[in-house]
């Protein structure tokens, strides 16, 4: 049985106040009559027929009609739009690109959606760069010494140097220790593993850091403000 019981009065109160459609003002205004809480009031609305209004500030969700429109939507359009074209052009955009790609999912229409084009990072070393390089390791010189002859910072360096396959020496492992992600911006056409193992760090702390620093690198772009 439920905790929040409903007379006949105040399932009348319900009709008489939600008539003419249910709005926020309303649901707070019974909440407070009836002294119970949000969840109770608006499940017991639903359940007399009524469409509730989302929370403030909730996600939309989709309704059973907007979920077959959808899926008409991208039969209509297969393969010609993107999430994020999808979410412009339908509902008035109302859904988001996540969710339009989470819905597709779920209807097992992901193969409708247009792929969006990867982000292409520009190269951050030149052939010549990466030549020189590979010569110094083979050389036997150490990490530090590799990186005052490219003008790059030692983490760069050995991030560049793991994406490469190969390994230096490091003389002085104390080098830029003031920041720990020194030469971050230098490695940006890097996975975030790859990063976070040049850095010894986890691959939480290098998004993070990323975020913070408004950079992307080959698999994580840091979500826009208020996304």
């Amino acid at each position: 049985m439920s905790k929040f019981e409903y007379t006949e009065d105040m399932v009348t109160r319900m009709h008489d106040v939600a008539g003419s459609g249910v709005t926020e003002e309303i649901i707070e205004s019974l909440m407070d009559e009836f002294d119970f809480p949000r969840r109770s009031v608006t499940a017991k609305l639903r359940k007399l027929g009524y469409d509730v209004p989302k929370k403030p500030g909730a996600a939309p969700v989709f309704s059973a009609d907007e979920t077959d429109e959808l899926a008409s939507f991208l039969e209509s359009n297969s393969g010609n739009l993107t999430a994020e074209e999808i979410s412009q052009q339908f509902a008035g955009g109302k859904f988001t690109a996540r969710q339009i790609n989470g819905k597709a999912l779920s209807l097992e229409m992901t193969g409708h959606v247009k792929p969006a084009e990867k982000k292409v990072t520009p190269r951050t070393y030149s052939e010549e760069e990466e030549s020189k390089i590979s010569d110094m390791v083979e050389g036997g010189s150490y990490l530090e010494e590799i990186a005052d002859a490219m003008g790059r910072s030692v983490n760069s360096i050995r991030g560049k140097l793991l994406s490469m396959g190969l390994k230096a020496p490091q003389r002085d492992k104390k080098d830029s220790k003031a920041d720990p992600y020194a030469g971050i911006e230098d490695m940006l056409d890097q996975t975030v593993e790859e990063i976070a193992e040049a850095f010894d760090k986890t691959v939480r702390g290098v998004k993070t850091v990323l975020t913070r620093r408004g950079l992307a690198c080959a698999d994580y772009t840091p979500k826009a403000s208020g996304e």
